[in-house]
């Protein structure tokens, strides 16, 4: 027999689980693709107004978290931003190596498994360095070619 009530709880239990969840996934977004895509004015509206008015409201939480220091553990995984836009870019160790001014071998290092002996943790000034060149390469690379980049 269950207590009077617990239906309630449990259901709240869920939607506090659902918000954690999303704001995880506005972080993954913000960091993977450098926006959250909330206000996104595609060719079909996807959100309604109330969903992406609370879906602003995560966003604006979160990011009021960050600046309170809560979630800045997740936010300075440089290693994990590095292999997204590696990813992204189809940039080889090799290119990064010449755009972060680092051997091969240590962007390898970066690259490997938090897991494993080889790894290496990226620091945030070696993280900004190759995120400048970068940019400064893809301006490059569309300036060349408009609506194209080619890696070189």
């Amino acid at each position: 027999m269950r207590p009077v009530g617990f239906e309630e709880v449990e259901c709240n239990a869920n939607v506090m689980g659902y918000r954690e969840l999303l704001k995880s996934y506005i972080r993954h977004l913000e960091l993977a693709a450098g926006d959250n895509f909330i206000d996104f004015d595609g060719n079909e509206p996807v959100l309604s107004a109330s969903e992406a008015s609370e879906l602003r409201r995560l966003a604006a939480e979160l990011e009021r978290d960050t600046h309170r220091g809560r979630a800045v553990g997740r936010i300075r995984n440089f290693n994990s931003r590095l292999r997204v836009l590696m990813n992204r870019h189809a940039l080889s160790p090799e290119r990064v190596a010449k755009l972060s001014g680092s051997p091969v071998e240590k962007v390898r290092r970066w690259r490997t498994n938090p897991s494993s002996d080889g790894y290496l943790p990226m620091r945030e000034s070696e993280f900004a360095r190759f995120e400048a060149a970068l940019n400064r390469w893809l301006e490059t690379c569309v300036s060349q070619r408009p609506g194209r980049v080619i890696p070189r």
